[in-house]
């Protein structure tokens, strides 16, 4: 995942499915109007600020994080058992 733009204010979500060979891409915007901690007092809430904010979002959106392995798309973190044969366009 990556983003574009600054708290407070909007910010632009780019989010790709991590799954092996899966090339799903989504993007949206959230309007975030909490500036976060600053760079020199909590580095890695600074960095994370954006994520965690956007996390429920993402939920919603059928996205799924697995530590380790990053974000899977809906399809990806369908068991395959219960997937489509074929992959939506």
């Amino acid at each position: 995942m990556t983003t574009a733009g600054k708290t407070p204010g909007p910010v632009r979500f780019y989010l790709g499915c991590d799954h092996h060979g899966c090339d799903t891409r989504t993007t949206f915007d959230l309007v975030i109007s909490d500036p976060g901690p600053s760079r020199d007092d909590d580095l890695w809430g600074y960095l994370l600020h954006h994520a965690h904010t956007a996390t429920p979002h993402i939920r919603q959106l059928g996205w799924t994080y697995l530590n380790g392995n990053g974000y899977t798309c809906p399809t990806c973190a369908t068991p395959t058992r219960y997937r489509p044969t074929s992959r939506p366009a």
